[in-house]
């Protein structure tokens, strides 16, 4: 089991667009801004993903990655907790899970809330990957973390201060 810190462009998100919940959002975005530790974000390596895909779906997945290529993991689960770090200008921590052993592992962190209790640690790491290629496939586009989080900001369809607080950083 490995756990890096990654930026929002290398992370390839899950299609839960708009985000469920401006609450949590919020709760995550005001620990990042003073520095608290958000539990990790679970991601598998794109090359192991991208196995699952049908030839449609790679077809699609192939021209995003042209587009993006710094993009190498796919989140399993975290997107209130990748937005916010983004939101507030941080490295996403990530533990990444490249064996079956990876995900049990991850498991006994849950205690010690470095890790959510969440359905991804029942499955074995294939059957992550078929429930991504499911999600993809009803879903048929990619984004990063980073393209995200603009697009949220973009569109202003998050809490004002957390697009004011995005753009300051931001600007050129």
């Amino acid at each position: 089991m490995k756990t890096i810190e990654l930026n929002p462009n290398q992370i390839i998100t899950l299609n839960d667009y708009p985000l469920h919940s401006d609450g949590v959002l919020s709760e995550y975005f005001t620990k990042c801004k003073i520095g608290k530790d958000v539990p990790f974000v679970p991601v598998i390596r794109k090359d192991t993903v991208r196995k699952y895909f049908g030839d449609k779906l790679l077809e699609e997945f192939e021209r995003f990655e042209r587009q993006n290529p710094f993009a190498e993991y796919f989140m399993l689960d975290g997107s209130h907790r990748t937005t916010a770090l983004t939101l507030a200008g941080c490295k996403i921590r990530v533990i990444i899970y490249e064996r079956d052993a990876d995900i049990k592992e991850a498991g006994k962190l849950v205690a010690t809330g470095q890790i959510l209790k969440n359905e991804i640690l029942a499955y074995l790491l294939e059957e992550n990957c078929r429930i991504l290629h499911k999600h993809f496939k009803e879903k048929p586009y990619f984004m990063t973390v980073e393209q995200k989080a603009e697009k949220m900001v973009k569109e202003k369809i998050l809490p004002q201060n957390m697009i004011k607080y995005y753009s300051n950083l931001h600007q050129v």
